[in-house]
């Protein structure tokens, strides 16, 4: 069977393998219906708010059917999915590391520290 033929799938990332295998497991087919992806990973959200967010492109999550009626069931790719939470899991690590590098406390000595509640009298001048 050729590749050349075939269209490259366009992920921002590439998913890694353990995250397309636990999906796989978890769903047991490579196509996940919508809904499917809904109930487990949005169940905030109702039909329509995510309908509506698929739409205007807040989730961005590509929706694929395998025949063009308009009553045709819609799925997610598995790859896709799992692109998806990568994604979301690398933003969530350079989040927190953004926070964490604010929180530092920084390197010169603060007041406090120089007198505090530690001093005694042989240092006070």
């Amino acid at each position: 069977m050729s590749t050349k033929t075939q269209m490259p799938l366009r992920l921002p990332y590439a998913p890694e393998s353990t995250t397309v295998e636990l999906l796989y497991r978890t769903f047991g087919d490579v196509l996940i219906p919508l809904d499917k992806v809904r109930v487990q990973y949005f169940r905030n959200l109702n039909e329509q708010s995510f309908t509506d967010q698929l739409n205007s492109g807040r989730i961005q999550l590509p929706v694929t059917t395998l025949d063009s009626s308009r009553k045709a069931l819609k799925f997610a790719h598995i790859r896709h999915v799992a692109a998806l939470i990568d994604i979301r899991a690398h933003q969530a690590d350079e989040e927190q590391a953004r926070l964490t590098t604010e929180a530092e406390p920084s390197s010169t000595p603060s007041k406090a520290a120089t007198t505090g509640p530690h001093t005694t009298r042989s240092n006070i001048s």
